[in-house]
């Protein structure tokens, strides 16, 4: 009996050290690529056109996701924003495109870039797309927000903004965006109270401070023609 356990015991060894070994391989892999991709990355702030060629050249090697997500990080930054957006989600809806983490980070810089290319049906499918996977994602809810209140939906902006601040209270984008939904919709003590909200969460914002000075013009002209 003895005998039998030694020998399997012989037997095993091998095989655990093998899987012991090839987990260590994919762990430093996996830390090499996300270096690369870091450097790929902090190139574009140097020089975006040689990031994007060299981005090129690494999903050509293999580079796989990574890779794509830097080629279209860095067709952004040389202003070419609707690829950008237009690559990013296809990115994130890809078999390779990662965990559903990545996939949300995707999503959502494809549903900021269409917002920046004024494009808001491009940034409502983007975020659409991505709060199917995760229907907390704070930045999923204001990017849709801002689609909807680019297309004239305050109400649906309203609702989006709400859901967000379910999840984070005190989120300073998401109170300014929604004063200015409810100022848009005539909500303007509503639209005041969040806005003082978001100074408070936000001292130094600029945009706050001028949708702050929209909503007090709009009560005082309010208050002008109701005397």
């Amino acid at each position: 009996m003895k005998r039998v356990l030694a020998v399997t015991a012989l037997f095993a060894m091998p095989f655990t050290s093998q899987v012991m070994g090839s987990t260590a391989m994919a762990a430093d892999y996996t830390a090499a690529f996300d270096a690369k991709h870091k450097t790929c990355l902090e190139k574009i702030s140097v020089d975006a056109d040689i990031a994007y060629e060299e981005a090129m050249i690494w999903r050509s090697e293999g580079g796989g996701r990574r890779a794509r997500h830097c080629e279209a990080m860095a067709l952004f930054a040389v202003g070419q924003k609707e690829e950008a957006a237009y690559r990013l989600d296809k990115l994130a809806k890809s078999p390779d495109g990662g965990n559903n983490t990545m996939r949300l980070a995707y999503f959502a810089e494809a549903a900021n870039f269409w917002l920046l290319s004024e494009l808001p049906n491009r940034a409502y499918g983007s975020s659409t797309a991505g709060l199917e996977l995760d229907e907390t994602h704070v930045d999923l809810r204001i990017a849709r927000a801002r689609a909807y209140a680019l297309l004239g939906r305050y109400a649906d902006a309203e609702i989006d903004l709400s859901n967000a601040l379910v999840f984070q209270v005190e989120h300073p984008e998401a109170l300014r965006y929604r004063a200015d939904a409810r100022r848009k919709q005539g909500k303007y003590e509503e639209a005041r109270s969040d806005i003082e909200r978001a100074l408070i969460a936000d001292p130094t914002s600029v945009e706050t401070a001028l949708v702050r000075g929209e909503i007090i013009e709009a009560i005082r002209l309010k208050n002008i023609a109701e005397n």
